[in-house]
């Protein structure tokens, strides 16, 4: 017989409690609908949600309900010992991110988001920490998985200014048609290829600002400035960056340590 008509903060104690201990999702929308599917046949039955009650109720409804993973429960775990401080850099960081995947809901935001804040192991979690992690753990998978969005495709019609012809030709239908020399008995005319004059080659072009990246990446005197502008190579180059933008912000690094001396 239950004991209110309405939840009491006791009762979403005890279900809180619970899911916790036995991996139920909470937040969202899936966590609506498995509260819904644990807690609706307790309150028909007119008794009162408890940790008995919701043991038995779980062993009938299991199947029913969406469980955490291993890499959702292990991102939980770590996150709860985040300070609100640290909360808000993960999640300036992460936005930042433009082909990161974050806690969207998906396998993979779990996963990156254990691999990170299982690197730091103790340490405080900063936007500068966050960087040397996702750098370290690109460069050694045994620290963990890290997965990015696809990158976008891109327009390869125009190279260097020009149009590529290796791709246009393709779809001109007067490429695809048979040129028949001979028509009937007479010459077809059409079909002579006039010969063209060899187009002059030029010397390919050389990316500057690759050459830039180059030189300022020898441009650290500790090794916790090489970890910096390694991390933050890595990062740009993940996440598809120009050379031009690798370079400046490898440049913007290197004049705040020469600030500082």
């Amino acid at each position: 017989m239950r004991t209110s008509s309405s939840l009491t903060q006791n009762e979403v104690d005890a279900y809180t409690q619970f899911a916790l201990e036995n991996k139920v999702i909470i937040d969202g929308s899936v966590g609506v609908k498995n509260a819904d599917i644990l807690c609706n046949s307790i309150i028909d039955r007119n008794s009162d949600i408890t940790p008995q009650t919701l043991s038995l109720s779980f062993s009938r409804v299991k199947n029913q309900l969406k469980l955490k993973s291993a890499a959702h429960s292990r991102a939980d775990e770590l996150a709860h010992k985040l300070s609100p401080a640290e909360v808000e850099a993960y999640r300036n960081w992460a936005a930042h991110q433009s082909r990161w995947i974050g806690l969207d809901g998906s396998e993979e935001g779990y996963e990156n988001c254990a691999s990170l804040l299982g690197w730091m192991r103790g340490n405080p979690v900063t936007e500068h920490t966050l960087d040397l992690a996702l750098g370290n753990i690109i460069n050694n998978p045994q620290f963990g998985r890290i997965h990015f969005k696809p990158a976008p495709k891109q327009d390869r019609s125009i190279v260097g200014g020009r149009i590529n012809h290796a791709l246009t030709h393709r779809d001109d239908p007067k490429s695809k048609e048979l040129q028949v020399e001979y028509r009937n008995g007479r010459r077809n005319h059409a079909s002579e290829v006039q010969s063209k004059p060899q187009e002059h080659k030029s010397a390919p072009v050389i990316d500057a600002w690759k050459d830039i990246v180059g030189r300022y990446m020898t441009q650290w005197t500790t090794h916790g400035q090489k970890a910096t502008l390694e991390a933050e190579y890595n990062r740009s180059i993940q996440t598809g960056k120009s050379w031009r933008e690798i370079g400046a912000a490898l440049g913007q690094i290197i004049k705040i340590w020469e600030r500082g001396r």
